[in-house]
């Protein structure tokens, strides 16, 4: 199975979380992030990753992750271009494979994942790379749900 990457755009995102850019005329855009959860210990947590390989196209997407209790953003602190890889759940919480999308998120862009949202792990295709995470998380229950794919999916150009 493969996939064509396309530009990511918040019209075709919308569905699984909000990019991250400014749009418009106004000073600020307001941007939510849901830390929300029945947990009584949830609270925010911040850190900043580091990639020193980029990914290069055609790349191979072997795993998908998601997160039960909360959102989870993304912002890179360099002019970075980086994959997403997401899609929906089946009604059984599993990802939904026959629906994935791949989207190249190009320099000042970032992303909030929705909560339950399945999506590759992190992968920049400009390195070294630096982005500023956040997530609610809890110590009461996993905060990351991992699943293998059977078959890996190649995320290509268009030809």
């Amino acid at each position: 199975m493969s996939r064509i990457v396309q530009l990511l755009n918040q019209a075709d995102f919308s569905d699984f979380g909000d990019v991250i850019e400014h749009r418009g005329d106004q000073r600020r855009r307001a941007l939510s992030i849901d830390f929300t959860h029945d947990h009584g210990d949830m609270r925010r947590a911040f850190w900043v990753s580091k990639v020193v390989e980029a990914t290069d196209l055609p790349a191979q997407v072997r795993f998908l992750e998601r997160h039960p209790f909360s959102d989870q953003a993304f912002v890179p602190l360099r002019d970075t271009r980086f994959l997403v890889v997401i899609c929906p759940s089946n009604s059984d919480g599993s990802p939904n494979l026959d629906q994935i999308h791949a989207y190249e998120a190009g320099p000042g862009q970032g992303v909030i994942y929705r909560r339950n949202v399945w999506h590759a792990p992190l992968s920049a295709l400009t390195a070294p790379a630096e982005f500023f995470v956040t997530m609610g998380i809890t110590d009461k229950a996993a905060n990351d749900e991992f699943y293998e794919l059977p078959t890996p999916v190649a995320i290509k150009r268009e030809a």
